[in-house]
């Protein structure tokens, strides 16, 4: 009873010691009670429930003349096909695409009433410049609604029109059958005006006939549905939802790894007293922050090729843009996150914190920087968060080189590279802060 008695004593001192250190970090404490819930609150915040508009061109050999059409093929769209331009030169319109500068081009058919009267379908061309499966889909979706509408429209002022014309051919037909009364009671032989009647009534009565004929001899399914659409992606083939996440996944894998690694670099420094033997050794902050740097950087870089390699060799997924292009993005990625990892250990108190704001930033990049939902969706202002994260960044310019076998956009580039420095020169004040301390 006394063992048991000492035994509890020390698990309860033990215990205290435990509690004590946890609540003498309050600042862990509030990151891992509203961290979470803070991210998730964003997260809500940054992606209404609405659609994405799509910024269309369309293409049409008289532009002018289809604007009208146009006005009225797109009334009920108007939360979709926000704003759209009406070209007339497909190549600059592709050119625009190819650019990001409008989100579908819709080729329009030449002679759509024409090849309709031909027993075949008027088809749209739609061209995208998409990667994402799910947005490949919308835009499919979106394309086949639109489709859907303009067969209704059409079939409905066809409609009106018939209508409208069936007053005239039932007059037609009503002095075709007074011509041919006034034939039958009368004909005299070698009579001129006989002889013209009988030519005008046989002329409406063959043009009658071939409308009918016409008519008869199409197609239902052209006649519900006269116009249909066929998508097509610049960048050739539909990418597996597999295929299309792995340029983020390497992104998001390089960042963690680099942050985690930084952020634990200068915290155990401190703690363990290696931070005074700094300050009296002669070494300089900048020198002690680009020997870490450098390290660091070699490490990642082995590491990403290794990761790369089974990407490219186990996975089968492709990289489309050239090499040395591939390479140059996952250096200045990595640069900018080891310049990330470096601040969260330069303002942690203790590995955990480290640890704890590195996790913090891995979740929020998931959430925030296009991994899992795209940055157009996201509200406008929340767009702040997303670009000063290093994998958002990141994600773009891999998905470009792999993906597309672009080059990575020089804004994003010029951004990225940016921020490395911009945090670099960041550490290194607070490093040599306090190592003059």
């Amino acid at each position: 009873m006394i063992k048991l008695f000492k035994s509890l004593i020390r698990i309860s001192a033990f215990t205290g010691k435990e509690l004590t250190e946890i609540f003498r970090q309050p600042r862990l404490i509030v990151t891992l009670v509203l961290g979470p819930f803070l991210i998730m609150f964003l997260f809500g915040l940054a992606y209404p429930n609405q659609a994405r508009t799509l910024k269309t061109t369309f293409v049409a050999k008289d532009p002018i003349s289809f604007q009208k059409e146009m006005d009225t093929f797109t009334k009920s769209f108007q939360t979709t096909i926000f704003d759209y331009v009406i070209e007339s030169d497909k190549e600059k319109a592709l050119a625009k695409l190819a650019l990001k500068q409008t989100d579908i081009v819709i080729i329009v058919p030449d002679i759509p009433f024409e090849t309709i009267q031909h027993n075949q379908q008027a088809e749209f061309l739609v061209y995208y410049n998409e990667v994402d499966p799910f947005q490949v889909g919308y835009i499919q979706s979106v394309t086949k609604l639109y489709i859907d509408d303009v067969n209704r429209q059409v079939l409905q002022s066809v409609a009106e029109q018939e209508q409208a014309s069936s007053g005239a051919l039932q007059t037609d037909l009503k002095a075709a059958i007074v011509k041919t009364q006034a034939l039958g009671r009368a004909i005299p032989p070698g009579d001129v005006n006989t002889a013209t009647q009988v030519s005008d009534l046989e002329k409406s009565l063959t043009d009658l006939s071939e409308k009918l004929t016409t008519f008869r001899s199409m197609t239902p399914g052209i006649l519900v549905n006269p116009f249909s659409a066929r998508t097509s992606g610049l960048s050739g083939g539909l990418l597996t939802v597999t295929g299309f996440f792995v340029p983020a996944v390497i992104v998001l894998l390089l960042q963690h790894v680099s942050i985690t690694f930084a952020s634990l670099s200068i915290v155990r420094e401190r703690r363990s007293g290696i931070m005074e033997l700094f300050r009296v050794a002669p070494i300089t902050a900048f020198e002690t922050l680009v020997g870490k740097y450098l390290s660091y950087l070699f490490f990642e870089v082995i590491l990403a090729g290794a990761i790369t390699a089974l990407a490219v060799w186990l996975l089968k997924i492709p990289i489309l843009g050239r090499l040395q292009d591939y390479v140059l993005a996952v250096v200045v990625l990595i640069f900018a996150s080891l310049g990330v990892g470096f601040l969260i250990s330069l303002i942690s108190e203790t590995d955990t914190q480290a640890v704890q704001y590195s996790m913090l930033l891995l979740l929020a990049s998931i959430f925030f920087s296009g991994f899992f939902m795209d940055l157009r969706l996201m509200w406008a202002p929340i767009t702040v968060l997303a670009w000063s994260l290093p994998a958002t960044y990141g994600i773009r310019m891999l998905q470009d080189i792999m993906l597309r076998g672009y080059a990575a956009p020089p804004q994003v580039f010029l951004g990225i590279v940016g921020l490395g420095i911009g945090l670099l020169l960041i550490n290194w004040m607070l490093l040599r802060k306090k190592m003059d301390s």
